[in-house]
């Protein structure tokens, strides 16, 4: 595996990239399904590369078991073989909670000339008003907001203020997303199942190496 590129916040003088997706989240664990939507994205809006960034503590979320270097290793892993991925280690780097919009200044700093692209899931889309800075984060990159197959397509209402005044820099798109999760991936790894069907097989190594999830109780 290479190193991270130094636009990442690696030591790696990969070229920047034109046009780079954003992909941030706990990835306790990362799974095929983030690699499923990272490449379905990436090839539907003609992103370069995509860049995955486990989030120190989402603001929302509990942290939900493995360590912040535990998980980078993991997207690590499970990017290998992957030309276009790449993974940052930036949000582990300060203090928690972690905010979206202090990750898309350090790659706008970092990247001048690229145009970001940042992808979540279309339900974060309810809860978006309320995030640290959304005008800051529509400022910065376009959203694109990823609903699973069946998903009824549209904006909530929370956001018809944004939606009028920003339309073009919020983007839905609905993918085939590989069905599996995080929480299901460590209830597997709880009652002794494998995983390797849900996460990379360097993944799967990793997390029964480390013994990770064994005893974690998801709330």
């Amino acid at each position: 595996m290479g190193d991270i590129p130094a636009w990442a916040g690696g030591r790696d003088p990969v070229s920047p990239p034109r046009r780079l997706g954003i992909y941030g989240g706990s990835f306790d664990p990362v799974h095929r399904g983030h690699l499923f939507v990272a490449h379905d994205v990436r090839v539907s809006f003609a992103l370069d590369r995509v860049v995955l960034v486990p989030a120190n503590r989402s603001p929302f979320k509990p942290d939900a078991g493995a360590s912040g270097a535990q998980r980078i290793e993991m997207v690590r892993l499970a990017i290998n073989g992957l030309p276009w991925a790449d993974a940052s280690d930036v949000e582990l780097g300060r203090p928690a909670p972690s905010y979206t919009v202090d990750t898309l200044r350090h790659f706008r700093e970092c990247l001048p000339d690229t145009d970001l692209f940042l992808i979540v899931g279309a339900d974060t889309l309810t809860d978006f008003a309320g995030w640290r800075d959304p005008d800051g984060i529509l400022d910065l990159a376009t959203l694109i907001a990823v609903a699973r197959p069946g998903s009824t397509l549209g904006f909530p209402q929370t956001l018809a203020k944004l939606i009028a005044q920003r339309q073009t820099r919020i983007v839905l798109h609905q993918t085939d997303s590989h069905d599996t999760s995080s929480r299901e991936v460590r209830a597997r790894v709880r009652e002794g199942l494998p995983v390797g069907g849900h996460v990379p097989e360097m993944v799967a190594r990793y997390i029964l190496e480390c013994g990770l999830y064994r005893e974690l109780q998801d709330e």
